[in-house]
C-alpha cells in the first residue's frame, strides 16, 4: 500500500509499504529501501491507500516453501512462513529477525532445492528480474516448481495514472506492476 504524511508539504510521492506482520488492528511494515521519510515520527498519523495490485497467493497445502530474497530485505516474505510446513530462505543478504523455523541457505543453493520445494516465493527488484533464471539454475530451461515473484519497483501513481514507471516487460507483453502485480506468476516471468 502507499503511505504518506498529510502534514508533510515537502513530500512529493507516497512511500510503498509491504506487510511484514499483520495484527487485528494494524500491521508491522517490512523495512523500506532507503528508509522511511524523515518527517515520519512515532505517533504520526499516516494516510494509507491500498492494498494495491496483487499479493502472494500460496496453494492451500504447501509442505515445502522455498523463499528467495534477492533484494535489500527478506522481511516481505515473512508473512508466508506460517502458511507452510517447512520453509527455507535462499539469500546472500545478512538476515535479522529470521523466524526460528526457517532454514537459511546461500542463493547458490537454490537450484538443488527446486526438487524439494512445492512452491517458490521470490522477492526481487525490477532491475534484477533478468537474473532470475540464473538464480534458479535454469538459464537453458528446465522444470521449476509453481511459484510467484514479488517484483519491487517504484509505483509513484499507484495505478491511478498509468504513468509507466513500474512497467515490467514479459516477452512481447508489458504489464504495470501497480495494477497487475507487484506479485506475478513465476512461470510467466520466465517466459521469453
Amino acid at each position: 500500500m502507499l503511505a504518506d504524511l498529510p502534514a508533510d508539504e515537502d513530500a512529493l510521492l507516497a512511500a510503498p509499504l509491504f506487510t511484514r506482520e499483520a495484527f487485528p488492528d494494524g500491521f508491522l511494515a517490512a523495512p523500506v529501501a532507503g528508509g522511511l521519510p524523515r518527517a515520519w515520527e512515532i505517533g504520526s498519523t499516516l494516510a494509507l491507500r491500498g492494498p494495491l495490485g496483487r499479493g502472494f497467493d500460496l496453494p492451500g497445502v504447501t509442505r515445502n516453501l522455498a523463499l528467495v530474497a534477492a533484494g535489500e530485505t527478506a522481511a516481505r516474505l515473512w508473512p508466508l512462513v506460517d502458511r507452510a510446513g517447512n520453509a527455507a530462505l535462499f539469500t546472500d543478504l545478512s538476515v535479522r529477525d529470521l523466524p526460528t523455523r526457517v532454514e537459511i541457505q546461500p542463493l547458490a543453493g537454490l537450484p538443488e532445492a527446486l526438487e524439494w520445494a512445492d512452491f517458490l516465493a521470490v522477492d526481487i527488484p525490477l532491475e534484477r528480474v533478468g537474473d532470475l533464471a540464473g538464480f534458479l539454475g535454469r538459464e537453458n530451461g528446465g522444470p521449476i516448481p509453481p511459484g510467484q515473484v514479488l517484483v519491487r519497483t517504484e509505483m509513484p501513481c499507484g495505478g491511478l495514472a498509468e504513468c509507466g514507471v513500474c512497467t515490467l516487460r514479459i516477452g512481447r507483453k508489458s504489464i504495470l506492476l501497480c495494477v497487475e502485480g507487484p506479485v506475478c506468476s513465476l512461470s510467466h516471468i520466465l517466459k521469453k
